[in-house]
């Protein structure tokens, strides 16, 4: 029975040898901590890599261009490949069949003023169809239209950090600001994730080609791959960098002067990343847990060995092997179960004090799945007591006449 004098008996044990205990239980409370923080590690890339994409739909098709950097058929490399009004029109309307696309412009650090406040914020020209490719959730007023674009309106949309950089307690929609020395009129403003979101301010293409651009010149195109699943959304990839590459005379090989990228395939990329990681994690969070039960095998190997008069005397005096194997068992489940905890808490706590100063564009906020480490730790308090089992179960074998003789 686990009475009183058997937790009292468990305690002695424990601390009669603290070295000994303490070596045991580092093993196991080491491998819980490389277990806690190589999951908030994993967690942490996954997490940073996510952001970086938090404002992209999943389904659209980024299209950039660059300078050449290979000679083809008479043009000579580090020629400009520019985007026009043309392309988009060309690809949009004969080349593919996309649901949703938008023209790309940016102006960054661009001056901004309402009353007297003052900022520089990135200014973007963009379509009505840009809000279904880029996620753009409007906390008020409303977004831009098709008739926006066509009368060349002076009209804007402002993020959230532009309303606490320059509007204070002011309402935005329907107020004036002026944007590099032109005067527009917020329409709308909205909230988003990802580290530059807020700070845009986005305007009609056309009224920015304008004013700011005074050409037709795009920086960049945006399709939307609409319900295809990834290998349709490649073959869509193919037929446009092949029409893009075939007007602009750019060399099949040449990546730099055209990139389209689909975000569909980059997802997908990484998730296999990250499924890669997380076995990983567990292979060697796996052999460290086994490692620290071995450990406490051992340990309870020896511990069984040195009392062995001892047990062969209270097998004499009557006790029963079920509670000489319940008490070793017991030892073993509390050395696991306390080294546990300490290396779990070490883990969170570690990970807590590194999260503010280890945040990256591609490592943001380490976390824990309490529950995946609760079940680790769980199967390693039952490793604890199958490790303790084995030496108790030799225990309880041992025969009191043979016990004395060792007397």
């Amino acid at each position: 029975m686990l009475n009183r004098e058997t937790w009292i008996e468990i305690a002695h044990t424990v601390t009669a040898n603290p070295l000994r205990t303490a070596l045991t239980g580092l093993s196991v409370g080491l491998g819980i901590f490389i277990m806690v923080v190589m999951q908030g590690l994993g967690f942490g890339l996954q997490n940073g890599v996510e952001q970086d994409f938090a404002d992209e739909a999943k389904n659209s098709i980024w299209v950039r261009t660059g300078r050449t950097t290979l000679p083809y058929r008479g043009r000579q490399p580090n020629r400009k490949v520019q985007l026009r009004n043309g392309d988009e029109v060309r690809v949009t309307q004969e080349v593919v069949e996309v649901p949703k696309w938008s023209g790309r412009n940016m102006k960054w650090g661009s001056f901004v003023q309402y009353k007297n406040e003052q900022g520089y914020y990135p200014v973007v020209g963009v379509e009505p169809d840009f809000k279904g490719l880029e996620i753009l959730p409007l906390a008020g007023g409303r977004w831009l239209h098709a008739d926006d674009l066509a009368r060349e309106s002076k009209v804007c949309i402002v993020g959230g950090d532009v309303i606490d950089g320059i509007f204070d307690d002011d309402e935005p929609v329907g107020a004036f600001v002026n944007l590099n020395g032109i005067t527009f009129r917020v329409i709308g403003h909205f909230s988003k994730e990802g580290r530059w979101g807020n700070r845009m301010i986005y305007v009609p293409l056309s009224t920015m080609q304008r004013l700011f651009d005074g050409t037709d010149k795009l920086d960049q195109l945006i399709l939307s791959a609409g319900e295809s699943d990834l290998e349709e959304s490649q073959r869509l990839v193919e037929t446009v960098d092949a029409d893009l590459r075939l007007v602009h005379g750019i060399h099949p090989d040449d990546q730099r002067a055209l990139r389209v990228r689909d975000n569909q395939e980059e997802w997908a990329m990484f998730d296999r990343i990250f499924k890669g990681i997380r076995l990983f994690i567990w292979v060697i969070g796996g052999f460290t847990l086994l490692a620290g039960a071995i450990g406490v095998a051992n340990i309870m190997a020896i511990v069984v060995k040195e009392r062995t008069v001892e047990i062969g005397l209270r097998k004499a005096l009557g006790a029963s092997s079920g509670g000489i194997l319940s008490a070793i068992v017991l030892e073993a489940v509390l050395i696991t179960l306390i080294s546990g905890v300490i290396g779990l808490m070490a883990g969170v706590g570690a990970l807590s004090f590194a999260a503010p100063f280890a945040q990256h564009d591609y490592f943001t906020n380490p976390e824990v799945n309490l529950k995946v480490t609760l079940v680790s730790l769980l199967v390693l308090v039952l490793a604890g007591a199958l490790s303790g089992l084995i030496p108790a179960l030799r225990a309880v074998r041992v025969k009191p006449i043979e016990a004395l003789r060792e007397l």
